[in-house]
């Protein structure tokens, strides 16, 4: 159960019920919370997201107003609704670096084929790596998802 600690933001995990980018605002289920918790859409821009589907899972700091419970900030989305396809395995690629955003915490990887690698900057940080220029080589660890390919491990840089 969530104890109200006045206006002092809580951190929790929530899924979102659901998000409409062009209405600007959403809501978001935590367990030990009674009513949907509001999500408006300038918490998702401050980090980078223009849109959550349906039980996406974030981690979240909430505080209460007097419309009740509110999400203050984002500080990790654990689930954006993706999912590993399965026609395609995990393989390994050499891959060259289009671009990478430290702000918005990702950036894209190429590979020969032409195809697209998203590189996130958690999987950078895992590696003491700071931003990364375009044309770096990097050799992936990658897997299809209905989003396309991502990239899950780093193996040399």
């Amino acid at each position: 159960m969530i104890v109200d600690s006045g206006n002092k933001p809580l951190r929790v995990t929530g899924k979102v019920r659901w998000f409409n980018q062009f209405k600007g605002y959403g809501f978001v289920e935590v367990e030990g919370v009674s009513e949907d918790v509001f999500l408006h859409f300038s918490i998702m821009d401050r980090c980078g997201v223009k849109r959550l589907n349906n039980d996406d899972v974030i981690i979240c700091d909430i505080a209460r107003s007097d419309k009740g419970y509110q999400v203050t900030g984002v500080v990790e989305i654990l689930h954006l609704n993706k999912h590993e396809t399965a026609d395609r395995k995990t393989e390994v690629v050499v891959t060259a670096m289009k671009w990478f955003n430290p702000a918005k915490g990702f950036g894209f990887a190429q590979m020969p084929s032409g195809e697209d690698v998203f590189v996130h900057s958690n999987l950078l940080k895992k590696h003491s790596l700071g931003n990364i220029e375009h044309g770096h080589l990097l050799t992936l660890l990658v897997h299809h998802t209905n989003f396309g390919y991502e990239a899950i491990e780093i193996l040399s840089d």
